[in-house]
């Protein structure tokens, strides 16, 4: 793993260290970017499409996901 230097907002880290369960800036760091790539990941999960539909509702249903994410 790269090693980086950042200024950290120490009441942001706190906050986050609360919400997280997390004990120390790395791994605070580490749970908040996993969870902000999960976020990205749902944001556009639909259960009745992904689960309930076709394979085309659902690769119709993804593709303008896929094509913001490329920009």
């Amino acid at each position: 793993m790269p090693r980086t230097t950042v200024d950290v907002d120490l009441d942001a880290l706190t906050s986050a260290k609360r919400a997280l369960g997390t004990d120390g800036l790395s791994a605070t760091i580490n749970a908040a970017l996993y969870m902000a790539g999960r976020r990205l990941a749902l944001a556009d999960f639909d259960v009745i499409r992904d689960i309930d539909g076709t394979p085309e509702q659902v690769d119709a249903g993804r593709a303008p996901r896929a094509e913001a994410l490329e920009h």
